[in-house]
C-alpha cells in the first residue's frame, strides 16, 4: 500500500509536466548535442564541445528519446516523470533497510519519502529535461546502495559506476556507503570499500581525460558563478553562507528560480556578513558528530546524506561552474526530508492525530506549490519571466526576455530588457549580441554590425551562443554584399558545427547569389534536413524549384 501512494503521489504531482515543452538548456543539451541527434559509442564518450560536459549514461536516454520521438517533448517529460517515482521509491526502500533497528523506522522511512516526492525544490531537477543527469545519478546511486546492503557487492558496483556515468558527484556514494555502515552497526570488509574506492578513482580518471585534463569547464565563466572573482578565503566563506539559503528554500520553498547566475545573490567581502553562517555550520557539524559518536542511527543519516551529498556541488570544497542551482539538491534533499521526518515522530510519539493533520497539510502545500512551479517550466517565455519576477537583478534573464521578446517582434520591450541587462552586467556578449538583432530589425545594419563583432570578440568556442553569433555576423556580411568574407565563416563554422541549420542556409543563399545551384541546393537540402522549420532553406529550396525543375530532378 506506502509503495503504491508513493507511486500515486508522485504522479499526480508531477502529471503537468507532461504538456511542458523544452526549456532553457535543453536546445543545448539535446537538439545541439551530437551524442543525442547522431549517437555513436565513441561520441557517447567524449565531453560535450559547450560547457564541457561528460554524461555518457545520460546523453543515451536522451539518444533513446530522440529516436523515438526526436523534437517531442512528451516522452522526455515521461522519462523523468517516471525516473522520480523511482527514486522516491529506492530512497524508501534503502532508508527502512538503514533504519531496520530504530523504532519506527519504517514509518520514518515512508514520512520521508512521501516529503521527497512532493518536494517543490525537485522541480527543476523533474521539470526540466536537462535535470535528468540529476535523477538518474540519485536513482542509481540509491540503487548500488540498496543492492550494498542485500549484499550483492557486484551489481551495487555497476550500478555506481553507471551512476557517476549519469552525472560525476554520484562519486560521493563512497563515504556514504561507508557511513551508512557504522551508523547501522555493521561495517563490511575494507575490500568491499575498497572496490567502490577504485571504482570512483577510475572513473574519476576517465572524466579528467575526457574533460581535456581538468574536471568540469574549460574556463570558469564569473557570469554564471560569481564567486569565481573572490580570492580563496572568501569564496569558501560565501559559499558556506549560501548552503544556508539551500535551507531556506528547504523550509520555505515560495520563491524559486531557474538560475542564481550574476547579480541574483549578493557577495561579500566582510566578516560581519558571512560569520553568522559559518558560525550556524560549525554548530551543524559539532551535532552531527556528536550523533556520530553517540551512534544515533537516523540523524546520523540524515546529516550524512545531506552534507555529503552537498559537499561536492557546494563550491567549498571543490570550485564549481555554478554559484547555485535547485537542482543540486536533488539527493541532498533525501537528508533533509529524513530530518523532517524524524522531528515529525516525536510529535506523533505525543499527539498522534495532531502530527497526522500536520503532516497531511505540510504535504498538500508542498504538492500544490510543486504543480504551481512546474507550470513555469512550460517553456521558455514561462521560465525566463517567472524568473525575472523572482530575481529581477538577474542579468541573463533579463536578456533571455529581451531574446523573447525579439523573437515575437516587440522590438522596444526587448531593447528595454537588453538595456537592463547591460546596466547590470556591461560585459555580457549574448546581450549585445541581442541588441544588435535588435538594430538589425530596425535596418540600423551598422550599428547592428558593430554589435555583432564586438559580441564575438568577447567569446570563445566554448560559449554555447558562439555559433549563433557567427551566423549573425555572416548574415549581416552577406546583406552589405561582403560575400567572400561571410563564405569563408561559414566554411569553418560548418566544418567545426556541421549541426547548425542557419549556417548551412546562410551559405546556400550564397551559391544562390553567385549562380552555383548544385551547391545552393545541397546546402539548403542540409539545412532543412537539420532543422524542417528553417524557412530561408524552405524558400531557397521553392525558389530553385521554380527556376530549375529538371536539375532539381537529379
Amino acid at each position: 500500500m506506502r509503495v503504491g501512494l508513493l507511486l500515486i503521489v508522485s504522479a499526480l504531482v508531477y502529471g503537468n509536466t507532461l504538456v511542458n515543452s523544452f526549456a532553457y538548456d535543453d536546445e543545448l543539451y539535446v537538439f545541439r548535442n551530437p551524442a543525442v541527434t547522431q549517437p555513436t559509442l565513441t561520441g557517447f564518450f567524449k565531453a560535450t564541445r559547450y560547457e564541457n560536459v561528460f554524461r555518457p549514461l545520460t546523453f543515451m536516454t536522451f539518444a533513446l528519446d530522440w529516436a523515438v520521438g526526436k523534437a517531442q517533448p512528451f516522452g522526455y517529460h515521461l522519462v523523468n516523470l517516471l525516473l522520480h517515482a523511482g527514486v522516491t521509491l529506492l530512497l524508501y526502500f534503502v532508508l527502512g533497510l538503514l533504519m531496520e533497528g530504530v523504532p519506527r523506522g519504517d514509518t520514518i522511512s515512508f514520512v520521508a519519502a512521501l516529503l521527497y516526492a512532493v518536494h517543490p525544490i525537485h522541480t527543476e531537477a523533474v521539470a526540466w529535461i536537462t535535470g535528468r543527469s540529476e535523477l538518474l545519478a540519485a536513482g542509481l546511486l540509491l540503487a548500488a546502495w540498496l543492492l550494498h546492503l542485500k549484499d550483492r557487492p557486484i551489481p551495487a558496483l555497476l550500478c555506481f559506476l553507471l551512476a557517476m556515468m549519469s552525472k560525476e558527484s554520484a562519486v560521493v556514494f563512497i563515504p556514504l556507503v561507508v557511513v551508512g555502515d557504522y551508523a547501522r552497526g555493521k561495517l563490511q570488509s575494507a575490500q568491499r570499500y575498497a572496490w567502490f574506492a577504485g571504482m570512483g578513482a577510475l572513473y574519476l580518471a576517465l572524466l579528467w581525460k575526457a574533460q581535456g585534463g581538468r574536471f568540469g569547464e574549460k574556463g570558469f565563466n564569473p557570469m554564471d558563478n560569481v564567486l569565481a572573482s573572490l580570492g580563496t578565503q572568501w569564496r569558501i566563506l560565501n559559499a558556506v553562507r549560501i548552503a544556508w539559503k539551500y535551507i531556506g528554500l528547504q523550509v520555505y520553498p515560495a520563491t524559486l528560480s531557474c538560475d542564481y547566475s550574476y547579480n541574483a545573490i549578493p557577495l561579500y567581502a566582510k566578516w560581519k556578513f558571512v560569520l553568522p553562517a559559518v558560525l550556524a555550520s560549525v554548530l551543524v557539524l559539532v551535532l552531527w558528530l556528536w550523533a556520530l559518536r553517540t551512534r544515533r542511527t537516523a540523524w546520523i543519516l540524515a546529516g550524512a546524506i545531506y552534507l555529503g551529498a552537498f559537499s561536492i556541488t557546494s563550491n567549498i570544497l571543490v570550485f564549481t561552474g555554478t554559484i547555485m542551482g535547485e537542482r543540486l539538491a536533488y539527493l541532498p534533499s533525501a537528508g533533509f526530508c529524513l530530518f523532517v521526518a524524524l522531528l515529525w515522530i516525536q510529535l506523533e510519539k505525543r499527539q498522534a492525530k495532531l502530527a497526522w493533520g500536520v503532516l497531511v497539510v505540510i504535504l498538500a502545500a508542498l504538492a500544490m506549490r510543486t504543480v504551481i512551479r512546474n507550470r513555469d517550466w512550460r517553456d521558455n517565455p514561462t521560465l525566463y519571466a517567472a524568473t525575472v519576477r523572482a530575481v529581477p537583478g538577474n542579468a541573463k534573464m533579463r536578456a533571455n526576455m529581451g531574446g523573447i521578446y525579439l523573437h515575437y517582434g516587440d522590438l522596444d520591450k526587448a531593447q528595454s530588457e537588453l538595456d537592463t541587462a547591460l546596466q547590470i552586467y556591461p560585459n555580457f556578449p549574448e546581450a549585445i549580441e541581442f541588441k544588435g538583432l535588435v538594430e538589425a530589425r530596425k535596418n540600423n545594419d551598422q550599428e547592428a554590425r558593430k554589435l555583432f563583432v564586438k559580441a564575438l570578440s568577447m567569446s570563445n568556442r566554448d560559449n554555447g551562443h558562439y555559433d549563433f553569433m557567427v551566423v549573425n555576423l555572416a548574415a549581416m556580411l552577406i546583406k552589405q554584399g561582403e560575400t567572400d568574407d561571410a563564405l569563408k565563416m561559414l566554411d569553418e563554422l560548418i566544418a567545426e558545427s556541421p549541426q547548425i541549420s542557419r549556417a548551412w542556409s546562410n551559405r546556400a543563399a550564397i551559391h544562390f547569389q553567385r549562380g552555383e545551384i548544385d551547391a545552393a541546393r545541397n546546402d539548403a537540402q542540409t539545412a532543412l534536413h537539420l532543422d524542417p522549420t528553417n524557412t530561408q532553406a524552405e524558400g531557397l529550396l521553392n525558389e530553385l524549384n521554380t527556376r530549375n525543375p529538371v536539375s532539381l530532378a537529379r
